[in-house]
């Protein structure tokens, strides 16, 4: 398949000047044609590339790793400017769709799907699926992990080429455990399912210093993200949008008012609360080491674990429980990809290709990042790597994160479709029910109806 991409620019020049080359050709003689070693040499491009790394390494490490590995391979060479922006960054996203509109944006950058979501509709972003069904192997497609891949088509079309792997999972310390005679998850969390966490919670849910407070909380989570919640309610059988109907609001379903009031019940109801409420929570990392939390709701991010927790604490990594339907949670697809107002479409896509590949995965994503790489086939390598570079992570469960590919649980948000106008009148009310306590999950109920009442205006 042919994969020759046309910016709008391109394709007006084109409409233009391909019916005067029709016409001028019919009226040259074929002898006139510049021989074929006459032809001018392709010139190199130049591309620009914002980049948000994780670490300083990643920052110093990635221009390198490029000119070494993708730049000096090819012939035109292919030249990158990376420019960084830092992950702390605020604005980031207004600035850079404000350099789109204005014709002078980077030709790639890295987003993720909340972000896609309302891109694709702006018509901000290349699609590159035909790309991938002319370059991409049967070999290459399944090494990818098939919750980022499908993710990745957003709207019609593929938005870009994943990253790195981000996902939830649970953390528990050992210390306090042991302290109170409670059992670790069983398996790693592998068999346990909602109740016995809670009960678990339950049991290290305690007043430490005697003062008539809570100091010490089973577990906290965070109700108010929706890119992150959205698993608790799968895996309750719920969800926040209907997956079959962009316009049908499902925190209304069974399912998801068991989960809610699940929640609700064991933040706001019970005495002691067990889970943490947001006017408790501090960072999470500093929760989790201070001891304030023996059991938060967690991430596999390595290099990061190893600089904020390290050995400070007993602890490891455990997989989230299975809820009354099923086991669910966030395997993220943050990406890599193309401006549609690219002048240099095919040369990007062979930059985003590369930064997908094996040789960046493994020298950028995991050796310099500290990152889950993409790749199934370097699984291993980055277990090996991870305990070398970081030793204080030597004897934890890295093992979850096959573990979670190969028990298939990741999955990644659905969006209504008005996504933006449907969360203006969902966050509110979360934060009314589960930050304040000023309302019990029935009202996200009438929430709803509401967010239904929008979105059936728009068809």
């Amino acid at each position: 398949m042919s994969a020759k991409m046309l910016t709008r620019r391109d394709f007006l020049k084109s409409a233009t000047v391909g019916s005067i080359s029709v016409a001028i050709a019919a009226c040259v003689p074929a002898q006139m044609t510049a021989p074929a070693g006459e032809m001018p040499a392709p010139e190199a491009v130049t591309l620009r590339c914002m980049s948000r790394p994780h670490s300083q390494k990643a920052q110093d490490e990635f221009p390198g790793i490029i000119m070494e590995h993708f730049t000096e391979k090819l012939d035109p060479a292919i030249n990158v400017d990376v420019e960084t922006v830092e992950t702390s960054a605020i604005g980031w996203e207004d600035k850079l769709v404000t350099s789109m509109i204005a014709g002078d944006a980077v030709d790639i950058f890295q987003a993720w799907p909340d972000i896609f979501y309302v891109w694709v509709a702006k018509d901000l972003i290349l699609d590159i699926q035909p790309y991938v069904d002319r370059d991409l192997t049967t070999e290459d497609l399944d090494d990818f992990t098939e919750a980022q891949w499908t993710r990745l088509h957003i709207r019609g079309i593929r938005v870009g080429m994943p990253k790195y792997i981000d996902v939830r999972c649970m953390a528990y310390n050992k210390d306090i455990f042991d302290e109170y005679g409670v059992d670790y998850p069983a398996n790693f969390g592998a068999d346990w399912d909602w109740q016995e966490y809670t009960e678990m919670a339950a049991a290290l849910t305690k007043d430490r210093d005697g003062d008539g407070k809570i100091d010490l909380w089973g577990t906290r989570l965070v109700a108010t993200s929706s890119v992150e919640f959205f698993s608790w309610l799968r895996s309750f059988g719920g969800d926040y949008v209907n997956p079959n109907d962009d316009t049908d609001c499902w925190l209304d379903e069974p399912g998801s008012q068991q989960l809610l009031n699940w929640l609700y019940e064991n933040m706001w109801v019970k005495e002691p609360n067990p889970f943490m409420r947001p006017e408790d929570v501090s960072d999470t990392y500093d929760d989790f080491v201070s001891g304030r939390v023996a059991i938060p709701w967690f991430n596999v991010r390595p290099a990061q674990q190893s600089e904020r927790v390290a050995d400070q604490i007993r602890w490891d990594y455990a997989h989230v429980p299975k809820g009354p339907v099923r086991r669910s949670a966030l395997g993220d697809a943050d990406a890599w990809s193309i401006w549609n107002g690219s002048d240099h479409p095919e040369e990007a896509w062979k930059f985003i290709n590369f930064l997908a590949g094996p040789v960046f995965q493994e020298l950028g994503t995991l050796r310099s990042e500290g990152y889950i790489p993409i790749r199934k086939s370097l699984m291993d390598v980055s277990l090996e790597v991870f305990r070398d570079e970081f030793p204080s992570l030597a004897d934890k469960h890295l093992e979850i994160i096959p573990e979670m590919l190969d028990m298939d649980y990741l999955e990644n948000v659905i969006w209504f479709k008005d996504n933006d106008a449907a969360m203006e009148l969902i966050r509110p009310a979360m934060e009314k029910v589960f930050n304040l306590g000023q309302a019990d999950p029935s009202y996200l109920i009438e929430i709803c109806a509401q967010v239904e009442e929008h979105q059936m205006s728009l068809q």
